[in-house]
């Protein structure tokens, strides 16, 4: 790793990737590598799954399509801002549940990151490029048109608290319902129904698409409904960590849902979760990304108030390389500081926490955590409670020593 660089110059690091060209390296990536279709899906399902995609993408484009027409309500499904596979999926096969049943209103799942970002998630984009989901039709949080937010009633799902920093005054959206497995932190308590699965400490399901899936069997059975089965079973897999009971994620409610999931998917849970895991955490789609790119991946704030009242808001980067590979993203310690720096004031965080989970030789995880703070002590207090806890930590300045 970089030595101590001692006296911080100030200096201009330019990127060398952007996202449209980031997007083609993966394409080619993702091209290089064998597709799953051959070992993957089942053998017989080519025509079932052309006929549920097209009927879902149908969905998709006639929804974007009605946007433009000044709809008169508009019901949005949103997922939380780090937008990973549970918050995307959950909300796409929410939105159609709705939309079998209540159809005199416009249901629009709305991705929560700009368009740019998408490619960032590489397994969703693996699981939206086999499958045939057409992404052009997605609407993106930078792409609804919220002007008319007085016409538009919102679903949460995967998180409780509306906080999306890109929508324009988002304070001013009634939220009607909120589906969630994280703690509930009282926001929204007028909504029309609240499910939030946790309780004691403790999650009650592993993925908000558990939650869906639950759903999805109360509803008349649609065509494509085989290829939402197949979306929300691969998300419980990689959530739940293949149902894996020592991981401690996995529930008797995922169980059951993936039981009744893998009747109508495409393909079986484990080659499935096998599958999207090496899509998550490949080496060839990390190595292309920039530190930037690292921190958007799976970013998400949270805000506290100190013993003196003052308000404090935490970034949360979630990075699927160990530290070493993350530090190496820049080309030495000064711009390394002033990357983090910088990402820091775009967000206005007091500090910003980098928490790495890489995969050994053994198919072992293992965790890192790295605090930044450009000025302040409030990352150090944070270390010395972690520490109390018995969780290891490395100090930027460490690492940058070691």
């Amino acid at each position: 790793m970089y030595p101590n660089s001692g006296t911080v110059h100030r200096i201009r690091f330019i990127y060398p990737v952007t996202c449209m060209l980031l997007g083609r390296t993966l394409h080619r990536l993702h091209l290089r590598t064998m597709s799953p279709a051959s070992t993957l899906w089942h053998a017989d399902s080519s025509a079932a799954r052309h006929s549920s995609v097209t009927l879902f993408n149908e969905f998709l484009r006639s929804t974007r399509s009605a946007l433009t027409q000044s709809p008169s309500s508009v019901h949005v499904f949103m997922g939380n801002e780090a937008a990973d596979a549970d918050s995307i999926v959950s909300s796409l096969s929410y939105a159609f549940v709705h939309y079998q049943q209540h159809s005199d209103t416009l249901h629009v799942p709305v991705m929560p990151i700009p368009r740019s970002e998408l490619v960032l998630r590489c397994d969703v984009t693996a699981l939206f490029q086999e499958l045939g989901v057409d992404t052009h039709a997605l609407v993106f949080v930078d792409e609804f048109p919220w002007g008319i937010k007085s016409r538009v009633k919102v679903t949460l799902m995967d998180h409780n608290a509306l906080s999306n920093k890109k929508i324009p005054q988002v304070n001013g959206l009634q939220v009607v319902e909120i589906v969630d497995h994280h703690s509930d932190l009282g926001q929204h308590l007028d909504a029309e129904k609240r499910e939030v699965a946790f309780a004691d400490g403790n999650a009650l399901v592993a993925s908000t698409c558990t939650l869906v899936a639950e759903r999805l069997k109360e509803v008349a059975t649609h065509e494509a409904h085989k290829l939402l089965s197949t979306m929300l079973l691969g998300v419980i897999a990689l959530d739940s960590i293949n149902f894996d009971p020592n991981a401690k994620k996995v529930t008797p409610r995922d169980v059951k849902a993936a039981e009744k999931l893998e009747e109508m998917a495409f393909a079986k849970k484990e080659p499935l979760f096998k599958w999207l895991q090496a899509e998550k955490f490949n080496p060839a789609h990390w190595g292309a990304f920039t530190l930037e790119n690292c921190l958007q991946v799976d970013y998400k704030e949270f805000t506290f108030t100190t013993a003196t009242g003052a308000s404090k808001v935490v970034g949360i980067s979630a990075v699927l390389i160990d530290l070493e590979a993350f530090v190496l993203k820049t080309k030495d310690a000064t711009a390394l500081r002033k990357g983090m720096t910088d990402y820091c004031r775009q967000n206005t965080l007091s500090f910003l926490v980098v928490m790495t989970m890489f995969m050994t030789s053994d198919n072992q995880r293992h965790r890192q955590l790295l605090f930044f703070q450009e000025d302040g002590d409030d990352a150090k207090q944070c270390i010395e409670y972690i520490k109390t806890e018995a969780v290891t930590t490395a100090t930027p300045e460490e690492l940058r020593g070691s």
